[in-house]
């Protein structure tokens, strides 16, 4: 298969499922080029469409599926010439076949984030704490059912400024949002309080858990306050892979790559920041934060071993997966684990570094 067999499987395959093509790593990726043509246009800095081509079809071959990083990673500058290097960048495509696990029964555990946090609990792993559920229009707290006044009870002892809310699933911070106090109440980011009734007149038809706010610890918190800065870390089989931090910008709740956040790569033999964090589908190298003025390059990272060591341990609890992607915050009292991803997006965990991870996937079973 070439460059347009994939275009035109990628379209269809749109069509069909009734998606936006405007979505697809493709498309994305090629309006990236042509965003960068038309600013470059003066500079030559791009490679010739031929050569683009050319090397396009090189990685297809290679990976059998569409090369996202080519573009993701600025591969059609001219810079970038270096074909063996280009491997080394793991696709999207090529990593759910790494991922794939042979029986994903198992993949429910963690992708509904009621039984993700059950499980957890039951392993005594640390994981957020939260207030209350509400599922199929019934409220539930500890596994028991409870009413409208112990929910109005539970909302009025809460002393910090934000509440999260989560669907059930959902990904990318698709499917998260914030309570705010404003004068002295809880009120959803759409204006109403949050009440029983409330969530039961806005959120009537959807499943929701309420957490609580987590305080991240100062050497994170200094990177950018306003978000709980996470850590990525990829994990195959039974080993850790590689570590992103993830870091949001001024205003913003949350640090996912897909809603504006930078993403830096962490050394896991040191525990420091490499030299420069990126953004999705964005060429710039951020070498500081723009809005803290942080300077990434070896910023220390000491949580980072206690992270390390809650990952491998939980991996080995819970021996269903080929590769999954953790989500976890260091807050005062140590690491805790936002969420484990199933099929999630190995981009992150390339983001910043100049050799990518395919190294690290390849064993005797791939």
């Amino acid at each position: 298969m070439g460059v347009l067999t994939e275009i035109a499987r990628s379209f269809v395959s749109c069509k069909l499922r009734h998606r936006d093509w405007k979505k697809t790593d493709i498309y994305k990726g090629l309006n990236m080029y042509n965003t960068f043509k038309l600013s470059q246009s003066q500079t030559g800095g791009g490679k010739s469409l031929i050569n683009i081509y050319l090397e396009l079809n090189k990685l297809i071959k290679y990976w059998h599926c569409f090369p996202d990083t080519y573009f993701r990673f600025g591969m059609f500058l001219k810079d970038f010439g270096d074909m063996e290097l280009m491997k080394t960048f793991v696709p999207q495509g090529a990593y759910y076949r790494y991922a794939a696990d042979k029986d994903s029964q198992y993949h429910i555990l963690l992708d509904d984030k009621i039984l993700f946090h059950d499980v957890m609990r039951m392993y005594h792993l640390p994981v957020p704490e939260r207030y209350f559920v509400f599922q199929a229009g019934v409220f539930r707290r500890n596994g028991n059912i409870i009413d409208d006044a112990e929910v109005d009870d539970i909302i009025s002892k809460i002393t910090d400024e934000r509440v999260f809310i989560k669907r059930f699933r959902g990904g990318a911070a698709s499917g998260i949002s914030l309570a705010l106090r404003i004068d002295g109440a809880l009120c959803s980011e759409d204006g109403w309080k949050m009440t029983a009734q409330g969530i039961r007149n806005h959120l009537g038809s959807n499943n929701y858990i309420f957490e609580k706010q987590l305080k991240q610890d100062p050497v994170l918190s200094r990177l950018n306050p306003d978000t709980v800065n996470t850590f990525r870390v990829m994990t195959y089989k039974d080993k850790v892979v590689s570590c992103s931090i993830r870091v949001g910008r001024k205003g913003s709740y949350v640090d996912n790559a897909a809603k504006g956040g930078i993403v830096l790569s962490l050394d896991m033999r040191t525990g420091r920041i490499e030299e420069y964090g990126l953004r999705e589908y964005d060429l710039t190298k951020y070498y500081e934060h723009p809005d803290t003025k942080v300077v990434f390059k070896d910023y220390l990272v000491p949580q980072w071993p206690a992270v390390r060591q809650l990952v491998e341990k939980t991996v080995k609890l819970l021996p269903y997966y080929n590769s999954v992607g953790f989500d976890v915050a260091s807050t005062e009292d140590g690491p805790v684990i936002i969420e484990i991803n199933t099929g999630t997006g190995v981009y992150a965990s390339q983001m910043g570094k100049k050799v990518g991870i395919a190294n690290q996937f390849k064993t005797e079973n791939s």
